[in-house]
């Protein structure tokens, strides 16, 4: 039997909730056992669903994979989110197991017993909780679950791909700055006041903020990325083409591989194409055949975003001679505001007043950010 270490965590999501059914279709002895709905449709805080042997009401299962190498744990906002839509799956379940590839927390395992016990009292739902190291033992107890996901992890497959993030994961977090210019309107001072507070007075002007033109001013308010291909399988990736759909609320999305200039734009040959209206796009590379253990990236993509934070579905689809897959990444978009303090004289006390206006955050290209 192999150690517990010795099993590795499933790199993709759809792996481990193809792993859960697995497993606990073999628990439950329930080959009825699904997944609850398609990607998209709002799953009621229950992934997977069945009856076991042996029982007359559903149970059900939430999937949470976390990131191995920043040692992610749930969080009791997260289980609370997932009991509370849980609570309105049809039928109503009797139980709700929480598996997840994040390690062992002795702190959420206490919260999770007490909304167990809470629940219980109340009439509802039970609520469990399998991490990691429970899971392997699940996995090393149960033959079946053992020899599909333990012995495939030692084998590569034909063809097999990674698509991801520069990061090379399937989530990125972008922090995008505007500026936030506060403009405070003051009465023009009277000549005794100006006599009197003369250094302060020039104090005050020299807040004024004036922008030098530039030639090559740079808008840092757009969200840059690029997207990796990784070939992790046995055999070469030829004449291959990569569709993209972007699901979100923003402002437009461009190819912009040297970067998004007020003024000068170089002409650049471009392997990704990006249509703004429908929010679609598609990567030729130049490279048409990827070998094994081989990867290659991508043009960069710039999204000008609202000034909000932001959660943007990017749809891939991979066709090529002989293979073809598709899957979904996640770009979470975050604000965040450079303030910039003015001054402005008025000559009536009914215009004096504090301003606050929200731009883009513009800088010479020398000096980004």
């Amino acid at each position: 039997m192999k150690a517990k270490q010795q099993i590795r965590k499933p790199e993709h999501w759809q792996d481990f909730e193809n792993l859960c059914k697995k497993l606990w279709c073999e628990i439950w002895k329930c080959p009825e056992i699904k997944k609850n709905g398609r990607q998209g449709q709002n799953q009621h805080g229950v992934d997977i669903y069945g009856i076991p042997f042996d029982e007359s009401e559903y149970y059900g299962i939430q999937c949470k994979g976390k990131d191995e190498y920043t040692h992610a744990q749930l969080t009791e906002k997260e289980i609370d989110n997932e009991i509370g839509k849980a609570r309105l799956f049809e039928p109503f379940l009797k139980k709700l197991y929480f598996a997840t590839t994040a390690n062992k927390d002795s702190v959420i395992e206490a919260y999770i017993r007490k909304k167990n016990i809470e629940h219980r009292k109340n009439g509802l739902f039970e609520v469990h909780l399998f991490s990691w190291e429970d899971l392997v033992d699940l996995i090393e107890e149960n033959r079946h679950t053992y020899d599909f996901y333990v012995k495939s992890l030692n084998y590569k497959i034909e063809h097999d791909i990674k698509f991801v993030f520069e990061n090379n994961k399937k989530d990125l977090i972008i922090e995008v700055p505007f500026q936030k210019t506060i403009t405070n309107y003051k009465i023009i001072p009277t000549l005794e006041e100006f006599k009197s507070s003369s250094n302060n007075l020039f104090n005050g002007l020299e807040n004024i903020r004036t922008k030098p033109f530039s030639m090559f001013s740079f808008n840092n308010s757009y969200c840059r990325f690029f997207f990796r291909l990784h070939n992790i399988g046995l055999e070469p990736l030829s004449e291959y083409k990569i569709f993209l759909d972007f699901k979100g609320d923003f402002e437009s999305i461009e190819t912009c591989t040297k970067g998004h200039y007020l003024i000068t734009k170089q002409t650049i040959a471009y392997d990704t194409y990006i249509w703004n209206e429908s929010k679609q796009g598609k990567i030729v590379p130049f490279k048409n055949i990827l070998v094994p253990d081989d990867a290659i990236a991508f043009d960069t993509i710039c999204i000008k975003p609202h000034t909000k934070e932001t959660e943007i579905i990017i749809h891939w689809n991979l066709i090529s001679l002989d293979y073809k897959c598709e899957g979904d990444l996640n770009l979470h978009i975050k604000p965040f505001y450079k303030e910039i303090e003015e001054t402005e004289f008025v000559d009536d006390f009914a215009r004096v007043r504090i301003e606050e206006k929200i731009s883009d955050y513009i800088t010479d290209s020398s000096n980004k950010k």
